[in-house]
C-alpha cells in the first residue's frame, strides 16, 4: 500500500504537462508496460498475439491469469522503470481486491473483475499523464476500433532512441548510477524521487548500453542488440528505415531546445501519427472482433 500512495503522489507532483516538460523515468515506466500491453510479436508466426487494448492483458491475461502476482509477461520485470510500475499495478490491484473479499459483499470472482477494472483505470490515468511528455502532444480523446499495425509497432521501436543506459539511484544517503540494462537489477523497486528524474531529449542515438545487452535464456547469458532488433523488424515489415527516422528524433529533440512554438513530435516527424493512432485503438471498449471488451473504460467513444 505505501507503494501505491508514494506513487499517487508523484502522479500529482507532476500531473500538469506540456511540450517542454522533460520525460521521465516514470514515462519509461509507463509507456514501456503500455507497449507491452498493446503489442507482443511472435517472432515465429510473425503476427501480434497481443490485442492492441489497454486493458492490462499483459499483466492479467498472461498464461490465463497464473502470474498476475509476478507481473504477467516476464518482459515486464525487464528493467527497474517497468517493473516498478508493473507491481504498482499489481499492488493496486491486490488491496482492491482485498478490500472487495473482507466487506464481506463479493465472491473472489466478482472482486478479481472489479479490482482489474479499477486498475486498468489507475493505469490509463498514468498513461495519459506520460504520453504529453513524451511527444508534445495530448493524449487522444478518441478511441479508434482496429487491430495495431505493424508501422504502429515500428514507431514505438524507434522510439527506444530515448531510453536511458543509466539512471541515479538514491540508497541511504548516497546517489549512485544505476545500470537500467542490468538483468541482475532489473527487478529493483525505484523511489519517486527517482522516478521523477529527467532524461534525455530524442538525439536519434541509441545509447550504446543498449547496443550490448546481456539477457538470461536456458542456454546462458544471450548477447542482444537492441538497435539491430528494432531495424530488423522496422525495415523488413515496414517501408520505414530506422536511420531515416532517427535523423527525424534527432531534429525533434533539438527544436524542443531552440523553438519557442514547439511543434510536437506527432506533428514534426513522418511517422509521429502511427503512435497517434496506436494510443487510440488502445482506448477503444471494442476487440478487433467487434465484441466488447470487458475490462475498457466505457466513456470514450470509439468508432
Amino acid at each position: 500500500m505505501k507503494r501505491i500512495v508514494v506513487f499517487i503522489g508523484l502522479l500529482c507532483c507532476v500531473g500538469a504537462t506540456y511540450a517542454r516538460d522533460a520525460i521521465k523515468v516514470l514515462d519509461i515506466g509507463v509507456m514501456g508496460l503500455a507497449s507491452h500491453d498493446l503489442f507482443q510479436w511472435n517472432g515465429r508466426t510473425q503476427q501480434n498475439v497481443e490485442n492492441g487494448r489497454l486493458d492490462l492483458s499483459t499483466i492479467f491475461d498472461y498464461q490465463d491469469g497464473q502470474r498476475i502476482a509476478q507481473g504477467g509477461n516476464p518482459k515486464n520485470i525487464s528493467n527497474a522503470p517497468v517493473y516498478t510500475i508493473t507491481q504498482t499495478l499489481v499492488s493496486f490491484y491486490n488491496g482492491k481486491k482485498q478490500s472487495l473479499l473482507l466487506s464481506g459483499h463479493f465472491s473472489d470472482e466478482q472482486a478479481h473483475s472489479i479490482a482489474r477494472k479499477e486498475t486498468v483505470k489507475f493505469f490509463i490515468g498514468m498513461v495519459k499523464t506520460s504520453y504529453p511528455r513524451f511527444t508534445g502532444k495530448e493524449f487522444p480523446t478518441m478511441a479508434q476500433n482496429g487491430q495495431v499495425t505493424n508501422e504502429e509497432q515500428a514507431v514505438m521501436r524507434a522510439l527506444h532512441d530515448v531510453l536511458p543506459g543509466t539512471i541515479e539511484v538514491i540508497r541511504g544517503f548516497d546517489s549512485q548510477p544505476f545500470s537500467v540494462t542490468d538483468y541482475k537489477y532489473a527487478m529493483t523497486f525505484l523511489s519517486s524521487a527517482e522516478l521523477s528524474q529527467p532524461i534525455k531529449m530524442y538525439d536519434g542515438k541509441y545509447d550504446t548500453a543498449y547496443l550490448n545487452v546481456l539477457i538470461p535464456s536456458r542456454g546462458g547469458l544471450q548477447k542482444i542488440n537492441l538497435k539491430e532488433q528494432d531495424q530488423a523488424f522496422i525495415e523488413t515489415h515496414t517501408d520505414y528505415k530506422l536511420e531515416q527516422m532517427l535523423d527525424e528524433l534527432k531534429r525533434y529533440g533539438q527544436q524542443q531546445s531552440h523553438q519557442q512554438y514547439l511543434p510536437s513530435l506527432i506533428d514534426a516527424t513522418s511517422f509521429g501519427y502511427h503512435l497517434q493512432a496506436l494510443f487510440s485503438k488502445g482506448l477503444c471498449k471494442y476487440n478487433t472482433d467487434g465484441s466488447t471488451n470487458e475490462w475498457m473504460l466505457d466513456v470514450v467513444e470509439c468508432n
